[in-house]
C-alpha cells in the first residue's frame, strides 16, 4: 500500500535505484551507499507498521487510498501478530554519503 502511495503523489517506482545518478546530475560526488533492514520480535514489529499506517492515513485518503483500505490492513497488522511468526522485517533503509566536490573539480563517476 505505501508502494502504490507514493506512486499516486508520482514518486517513480525506480527513485532509489536512480539516486546515485540523480545525485550526480545535481553536482554531488556520491562517496558511499549502504542499506539494511532490521528484524524485530514479530509483536513489535507488526505493532511498528501498523503505526506507521496510522500515521500516514489521512495523507493516504487524500491521494486516493480509501479509509476501508488502510483500516483493513491496520486490523491484518493487528489479528497476525498473535500468531506464529519469529520476526518481522524492517522496511529497507538507505544510506547514501553525498559531498559537494572541491570548488573546480568534477565529481568521479562510481
Amino acid at each position: 500500500m505505501i508502494g502504490e502511495l507514493l506512486q499516486r503523489t508520482g514518486t517513480s517506482p525506480d527513485t532509489v535505484e536512480n539516486l546515485p545518478q540523480s545525485a550526480r546530475e545535481a553536482g554531488l560526488e556520491v562517496v558511499g551507499i549502504n542499506g539494511c533492514f532490521r528484524v524485530m520480535d514479530a509483536q513489535l514489529g507488526f505493532d511498528i507498521h501498523a503505526g506507521t499506517l496510522a500515521a500516514v492515513r489521512e495523507r493516504a485518503i487524500q491521494f486516493g487510498v480509501t479509509a476501508e483500505e488502510v483500516d483493513d490492513l491496520t486490523r491484518q497488522l493487528d489479528a497476525v501478530k498473535v500468531g506464529d511468526y519469529q520476526w518481522v522485517s524492517s522496511p529497507f533503509f538507505l544510506d547514501m554519503l553525498l559531498r559537494k566536490p572541491a570548488h573546480g573539480m568534477t565529481p568521479r563517476r562510481m
